[in-house]
């Protein structure tokens, strides 16, 4: 029973940690008009053609909860919806230019939080980390 209740410890302060990451960066963000959640859709639609249901299913959000955003995103003038030209009931996203200024504006800002917060690691230890993390996120798929 030690060997679950060790693992039930290190999943406790793993969800500290990201929470109170995702706070701090969240705070940051806040005067960019964005958040984690925005960031990574900005992120997610310069990649690559993108519709809302790609972003649902990509962020585990609910369909409410996307269209939400977009339209925060779209007010702000940080992306655009389009017709799709082969299928009327679908509308791709596009980030606007403005928008990927506030996405490096956002990145830059994560980036300085996660390295602050990873500066007590040496790189041993972020490499192991960086292997766990890998197997565990390979089992979820």
């Amino acid at each position: 029973m030690e060997k679950l209740t060790d693992t039930l410890i290190m999943v406790e302060s793993l969800s500290r940690i990201y929470h109170r990451l995702r706070k701090e960066v969240n705070g940051q963000l806040v005067n960019e008009g964005l958040s984690m959640s925005k960031m990574k859709i900005l992120h997610l639609i310069t990649t690559s053609k993108t519709s809302a249901t790609d972003i649902k299913n990509y962020m585990g959000f609910s369909s409410r909860t996307v269209v939400t955003v977009l339209d925060a995103l779209e007010k702000e003038e940080m992306l655009q919806r389009k017709q799709s030209p082969t299928d009327r009931r679908v509308k791709y996203v596009y980030i606007t230019e403005k928008g990927r200024e506030k996405l490096h504006i956002a990145e830059q800002t994560h980036k300085i939080i996660l390295d602050r917060m990873f500066a007590q690691l040496s790189p041993i230890q972020l490499e192991k980390f960086n292997e766990v993390c890998h197997v565990l996120e390979a089992q979820q798929k």
